[in-house]
């Protein structure tokens, strides 16, 4: 199939004219599960961590008797959730064996991890009472199923938390191109980079929003360069980048991100805007 057209939210991605065969219908993850891949997670989780401890901080009098942590990856939002909600017992799920076995390395008492598709349902063990999720709709085709399917997995009354970017900028040309690929190789699988800004919760999720913030970010241009540069060894492999993206220019803008991560350039300060929701279970399901 030819991928559709780049998401709007951004006018200046620029979409490609190459028509390219990205896979049958599913869910595609673009930014892989290897050793590079789980280092970049190691450096998104400590840049993200102090904006995530603050929302699960509000949630800190639920002491969940079961907690799942969607889309775990290695393990450090796990360990963030288990730490902040002292749940009885904290479930990281993940679709990659090779990202759960890294986790399992560093698992404290009370925290387990399972090869799991997060979009299939039930999940492992009982229903779980409060369930996180960051940075994972925005991998999903369908956000909605996806929600309405947590729902039926979770306990009644259950809280789910959300975080998604709601935007992303920087006023320099590699940030911005970078941004413009990502988005566009994105939406070729039917994602949506910056879902956040127009995420919805329709009643028949079977959720309700207890609380729906957008908060405003800066992060450091080095930390955001490194983690960008780490991606671009990652999906630059992935079979619609190889068809529709320039190698050179992926090459340079590799080198003038690192260039960026090493302090040998300049650049201002990443803004972001992230969509943080706390929904409970019951909104018409």
């Amino acid at each position: 199939m030819s991928p559709p057209s780049p998401n709007q939210e951004s006018p200046s991605s620029q979409p490609s004219a190459t028509s390219v065969v990205v896979g049958p219908p599913g869910e595609h993850y673009t930014f892989g599960d290897t050793a590079v891949a789980a280092d970049r997670l190691a450096l998104l989780a400590a840049a993200f961590e102090p904006s995530s401890a603050r929302l699960l901080r509000l949630l800190g009098y639920l002491r969940p008797r079961c907690a799942v942590d969607l889309g775990c990856g290695p393990g450090w939002s796990t360990r963030l959730v288990h730490a902040l909600l002292a749940p009885v017992a904290t479930l990281g799920l993940d679709r990659s064996p090779e990202h759960v076995a890294r986790a399992e390395i560093t698992a404290p008492p009370g925290v387990a991890y399972r090869v799991h598709e997060v979009t299939s349902v039930p999940f492992p063990g009982e229903p779980p009472e409060f369930l996180y999720s960051r940075f994972l709709l925005t991998h999903l085709r369908d956000p909605e199923a996806a929600l309405a399917a947590w729902a039926e997995a979770a306990a009644d009354g259950a809280v789910l938390a959300l975080e998604e970017s709601a935007d992303m900028s920087c006023d320099h040309a590699a940030f911005t191109r970078y941004y413009q690929l990502v988005e566009e190789m994105q939406a070729a699988y039917g994602q949506r980079l910056r879902i956040g800004a127009k995420l919805s919760i329709p009643a028949r999720s079977g959720w309700k929003a207890e609380l729906d913030l957008l908060a405003p970010l800066s992060l450091p241009a080095a930390r955001m360069a490194r983690l960008h540069a780490l991606n671009i060894e990652t999906w630059r492999h992935d079979p619609y980048a190889r068809a529709c993206f320039d190698g050179n220019e992926l090459d340079a803008l590799a080198v003038r991100l690192g260039a960026i991560a090493r302090g040998a350039e300049a650049a201002p300060p990443v803004k972001l805007v992230m969509r943080q929701m706390i929904l409970e279970r019951g909104g018409g399901g």
